[in-house]
């Protein structure tokens, strides 16, 4: 039953693509692995058209692709790629959804503990709405109890502030114990029952009927005394009215995280100027992704504070990878295919390795030589896509030029839409340099189903974070196996040939 879902969806989803792009036949039926192991990690990114798939379409072929892929490889293996995906990769849902069809309790508690209580309520809403086909209601319920009542007070305290409304339909839907008395008043608080009660929740209290009367500057102040979540003090007060500089810089700098000052780093320089901003930045640490998406967006000098948190160095990268190359050469896609949020995922990607990487090529109906070393280089770079996709003349192109051998690694960046070569797939096979393909977007990956026997290593990523993930587990989970050839048929065990 999951393989014939699983079969059908990419089926419809290719029959849909083809209709569109004209794509050859025949066409390979990606397996359950490969289909799992590609949505985990190529994740829409704020419904921004990322995929041909809707979100609805997303979540069935991940699900039914992950309980393929544990019959075969065993939910150990599929476990070890949930966690890895989000506690070393920063990748934030998919590993939550996937995790609804785990087994065992122990591994939903793992996945579980990483989250806050929004994304509790929603793995508790997803048990709910599948309980009658996954049949695990009891485990799962059991295994969010066990989250809620091993977690600190601390925890509790500030998920109570921050999602109060989300804490309460929780609390409502699986009734946990609490596991002492300052916790089992918070609980009351959250239901309605009981005064606040703690010197925090104290301080949001007073802080929001102090923001419902506009006096904004006595909320804020009582805001950073109390140490509460910015989110919560923005969403209560109008910090737009807030006259005092002073009073709004030391809010960003003492209630701000590194992630909420970079979503938000225009808005911090129209309120306090870009001064200020450059010196918050260089105080905070970034993760990849936050830093490359604010020094994409932001036209201002302190874009180039975030655009330094980006770099990657070289034995960071070279960790990524099976072996170390002695050259790393980078083709980037820039075809009118690439458009928009997927060319803005290639530059998101390359940024942390502008060091490590020798040349850049870019390439679309023809190839051309590119400097990627500037933040203003970057920029340039999401405004090139046009033309169709010669995706296998371009990798012979520059591998022939570059006189590439199978100690070099050609870092590729696609989409696999190719449709302008006038080599074939196999051409590209008889290439010795060692390929690293990052796909941004969509699946399933036409190029990689065809090359079972080649020394080409597929990363699905859709940001650097996410890059990151999908590079670690392949190099624990998968090529530790090959004895450090890479082969796809090992990589992923293909279903037809």
């Amino acid at each position: 039953m999951w393989l014939k879902k699983t079969e059908d969806l990419a089926a419809r989803y290719h029959e849909r693509r083809e209709s569109i792009e004209g794509f050859e036949k025949p066409f390979v039926m990606p397996t359950p692995q490969y289909l799992f192991y590609k949505t985990l990690f190529c994740y829409p990114l704020n419904a921004e058209q990322f995929f041909y798939m809707s979100l609805s379409e997303y979540t069935q072929l991940l699900l039914a692709s992950e309980r393929e892929t544990a019959e075969e490889e065993g939910w150990e293996s599929v476990r070890r790629a949930i966690v890895s995906a989000r506690k070393d990769g920063f990748v934030k849902d998919p590993p939550l959804v996937a995790s609804e069809v785990l087994p065992t309790r122990d591994g939903i508690e793992e996945v579980l503990s990483t989250y806050p209580i929004s994304k509790i309520l929603l793995y508790a809403e997803l048990g709910k709405k599948y309980r009658a086909e996954w049949r695990w209601a009891h485990r799962k319920k059991s295994a969010i109890e066990y989250v809620l009542t091993s977690k600190p007070t601390e925890w509790h305290e500030f998920q109570a502030i921050k999602y109060k409304t989300a804490y309460r339909d929780l609390l409502r839907m699986v009734h946990p114990k609490p596991s002492d008395e300052t916790v089992e008043k918070i609980w009351g608080w959250i239901l309605g029952k009981r005064e606040p009660p703690t010197e925090k929740i104290r301080s949001y209290e007073e802080m929001r009927k102090l923001a419902g009367k506009g006096d904004y500057e006595k909320a804020l102040r009582l805001a950073i005394d109390g140490y509460l979540p910015w989110e919560v003090l923005r969403s209560r007060i109008k910090i737009s009215e807030v006259q005092s500089k002073e009073l709004l810089r030391e809010a960003i700098a003492r209630l701000m995280t590194s992630n909420d000052i970079a979503l938000q780093a225009r808005t911090i320089e129209s309120m306090v100027g870009s001064d200020f901003l450059m010196e918050i930045a260089r105080k905070k640490d970034f993760s990849l992704n936050a830093g490359a998406r604010t020094a994409i967006g932001l036209e201002s000098e302190a874009s180039e504070i975030f655009f330094e948190k980006t770099r990657m160095k070289k034995e960071e990268f070279e960790r990524l990878l099976p072996e170390k190359p002695e050259r790393i050469i980078s083709l980037v896609d820039t075809s009118g295919s690439m458009h928009g949020p997927r060319i803005q995922s290639a530059a998101r990607i390359l940024m942390p390795f502008r060091d490590i990487i020798e040349k850049f090529y870019e390439f679309n109906e023809t190839v051309g030589q590119i400097e990627l070393r500037t933040l203003q280089d970057f920029r340039l770079l999401t405004r090139l896509p046009r033309n169709g996709t010669r995706l296998y003349d371009s990798i012979i192109e520059v591998s022939e030029m570059e006189r590439l051998t199978e100690n070099d690694l050609l870092f590729v960046i696609t989409d696999e839409q190719e449709n302008f070569s006038s080599s074939r797939l196999e051409d590209v096979l008889k290439l010795k340099a060692r390929i690293a393909l990052a796909i941004v977007a969509p699946y399933p990956a036409d190029m990689l189903l065809k090359t079972p026997h080649t020394r080409i290593i597929a990363y699905p990523a859709s940001d650097p974070d996410a890059f990151i993930a999908s590079a670690r587990i392949i190099m624990a989970g998968k090529i530790a196996e090959s004895r450090k050839v890479v082969k796809l048929a090992e990589l992923i065990p293909l279903a037809y040939t």
